[in-house]
């Protein structure tokens, strides 16, 4: 039971409690015997929540808190939800985080950069696989990002009027499009660059070798080439299918000034689709 407030610290009326005209309890000590009833609760000494008390006969246990339920006052410990505890002690009470403790960013590639505990800042790299770039260097400038199997490079930029041209095993290149490049002239043998298009032969004295582009890497490529020379120009390997069809041999050109032929890749040789000979009569 709950301890009653000192009825002494209450003051008494200042009157004979009997009044001698009734014999009976005077009625300022009636007042007064009634209010120490009012204040230790009817009687039960428990003084109730309207009087400042808790309505309460119950001694707390380890953590028990005063909650309010409405009409007074309910003894109850802390609740608490996923991933937090509660300790209750001797006067005291301690929560504790048992939910997440340390943070890992899996195969992102990312890490915490700083404790466990308040905010938490990413560092690492994001892989690809999580749409990353897993650690590319720094774009260049208007440059264009392409795979090298691990991570992700860049081109450099391109010029007016380039486009992006690729070679297989080899990283995408800018490149002036097929058909817009100047014609070049050669006067030994030669290897057909990425860019060329239009092929002159000036070699004097003897045949002229070309090496052609892998032809199933070029497919639809076009090569143009004419003669400024009467000598032959043959390709490095049988890769070229003369105009007429059949197996694919080695003449682009024939030992002549002024003639001209258009090479065609079909992805698998060089096809000739056109030879114009210098010498052709044209009749209207």
């Amino acid at each position: 039971m709950a301890t009653s407030p000192n009825a002494t610290q209450i003051t008494p009326p200042r009157v004979s409690i009997i009044d001698e005209r009734t014999g009976a309890v005077s009625r300022e000590w009636y007042r007064w015997f009634y209010s120490l009833y009012n204040i230790t609760g009817g009687g039960l000494g428990v003084i109730p929540v309207t009087s400042g008390g808790t309505g309460l006969d119950t001694i707390p246990t380890n953590g028990q808190l005063l909650i309010g339920n409405g009409t007074g006052y309910t003894l109850n410990t802390l609740g608490f939800g996923a991933g937090i505890s509660v300790t209750n002690g001797l006067g005291t009470i301690t929560l504790a985080n048992t939910g997440v403790l340390s943070f890992s960013g899996g195969t992102t590639g990312l890490t915490p950069a700083t404790a466990t505990t308040g905010a938490i800042t990413l560092a690492g790299i994001l892989a690809i696989a999580n749409g990353g770039t897993n650690g590319s260097a720094t774009p260049t400038a208007y440059g264009v990002a392409y795979g090298d199997g691990a991570a992700y490079a860049f081109t450099a930029a391109g010029t007016t009027g380039q486009v992006l041209t690729a070679t297989t095993g080899s990283a995408p290149t800018w490149a002036t499009p097929a058909g817009v490049a100047a014609p070049v002239t050669k006067t030994a043998d030669f290897t057909v660059a990425d860019t060329d298009v239009w092929l002159i032969n000036n070699k004097s004295g003897s045949t002229c070798t070309v090496t052609l582009p892998t032809a199933s890497s070029w497919t639809g490529r076009v090569l143009r080439f004419q003669n400024y020379q009467a000598q032959t120009v043959v390709s490095a390997t049988s890769n070229v299918v003369p105009l007429t069809g059949g197996a694919a041999a080695t003449s682009i050109l024939l030992a002549s000034t002024g003639d001209q032929t258009t090479l065609v890749s079909n992805g698998t040789n060089w096809l000739v689709t056109q030879y114009v000979p210098n010498n052709i009569l044209l009749l209207e």
